[in-house]
């Protein structure tokens, strides 16, 4: 029979190291908490709503920093998908920097047969300043500050008379050629915003 250990030894009883699971749930909970099942509508924004939106709930959420940062990363980025383009969103100076003049709307929205939103956020997790910490802690990070926006992306659409909805279901390694992320950057998932469309839940 071997040593008995103390419950102050204990390793781990809740599993709380396998932070690439923890990482997971948390963006399973999201797509549970705002389903691709609500309609809407294509009508387009206007873009001042759209500036509105991207500066009140994306460019002024607070959100987490690991302890060790190296630059100043939250390990999670942000685009922005219109019939216009795809463009990067700059949290930091509140610009938006054009990453390719293709509408890649219904490629968003094929694979869950949704019409095409007028304005997709594209969250990204990044790991490019992940060598201080470790690969698991830098995708806890990237997938509870994207729960963060998406959530102040809610709110915002609630108090606006939008309708939002969350999609995991996407052709990624398409959508990140696509756009040209760069390759320390993977798609999480896509915030869709747009009028209440017909049927709207």
């Amino acid at each position: 029979m071997g040593p008995l250990r103390s419950s102050g030894t204990v390793e781990d009883p809740l599993g709380l190291r396998n932070r690439k699971l923890l990482a997971a749930k948390v963006l399973v909970d999201l797509l549970r908490r705002f389903p691709a099942t609500r309609r809407i509508a294509p009508a387009a924004l206007p873009i001042g709503d759209i500036a509105r939106l991207l500066h009140g709930a994306v460019g002024g959420a607070q959100l987490e920093r690991p302890p060790l940062r190296s630059g100043d990363s939250e390990g999670v980025g942000v685009y922005v998908a219109l019939d216009s383009g795809v463009y990067r969103y700059d949290r930091y100076t509140r610009l938006l920097y054009m990453m390719s003049s293709e509408d890649i709307r219904p490629q968003l929205s094929l694979l869950d047969r949704l019409p095409p939103a007028p304005l997709n956020l594209l969250y990204v997790g990044r790991t490019g300043c992940a060598e201080r910490r470790r690969e698991e802690d830098n995708a806890v990070l990237s997938a509870l500050n994207t729960a963060a926006l998406c959530e102040e992306v809610a709110q915002f659409c609630a108090a606006e008379g939008l309708s939002t909805s969350a999609r995991g279901w996407l052709e990624r390694n398409l959508l990140a050629a696509t756009v040209g992320m760069p390759q320390d950057e993977y798609l999480l998932l896509v915030q869709s915003v747009g009028y209440p469309g017909h049927g709207a839940a």
